[in-house]
């Protein structure tokens, strides 16, 4: 990506603004192949480290089963867990259809949300119980399976 100053249809003709261009970024050359062309960077978005892990809520999307087979090339295992997650979101939309208040945000007059605190005191006690098992019976095993790797970082 370049930056050029000023306006180039002001130049005299035959100009070329790249004579005068700077350079504002560059994009990395991805040494390998990955699957669906993602960048180093976006791969590293979901991954999750111990440390990380510790603090999450269990409503985290990186925590997503459907998800963690797709990146473990678990393609069978793919489409069921999506369907199980996706009848659970049916499930919990018809509850909140009844009356559902968010627990750390506040609609204003706006019809904006606002934090109203708690998530972050939440965090630094590690106290997540009583927060909706949003994956229900994997998450554990999950969990289990993300502490004992020795992959991450």
């Amino acid at each position: 990506m370049y930056y050029v100053l000023g306006d180039p249809t002001t130049k005299p003709k035959g100009y070329d603004p790249m004579t005068e261009a700077v350079l504002l970024w560059e994009r990395d050359k991805s040494p390998t192949k990955t699957r669906y062309n993602l960048s180093p960077f976006a791969i590293s978005l979901n991954e999750i480290t111990p440390r990380m892990l510790d603090k999450m809520p269990p409503t985290d999307s990186r925590l997503r089963p459907d998800q963690r087979h797709l990146e473990n090339g678990e393609y069978e295992s793919v489409n069921a867990e999506k369907l199980r997650l996706e009848q659970l979101q049916r499930q919990a939309r018809r509850l909140q259809e009844k009356g559902w208040k968010p627990r750390w945000f506040e609609k204003d007059e706006e019809g904006n949300y606002r934090y109203v605190g708690g998530y972050w005191e939440a965090r630094e006690k590690r106290d997540w119980d009583t927060i909706t098992d949003i994956f229900k019976k994997q998450q554990q095993q999950q969990r289990n399976t993300l502490s004992s790797s020795s992959t991450f970082l």
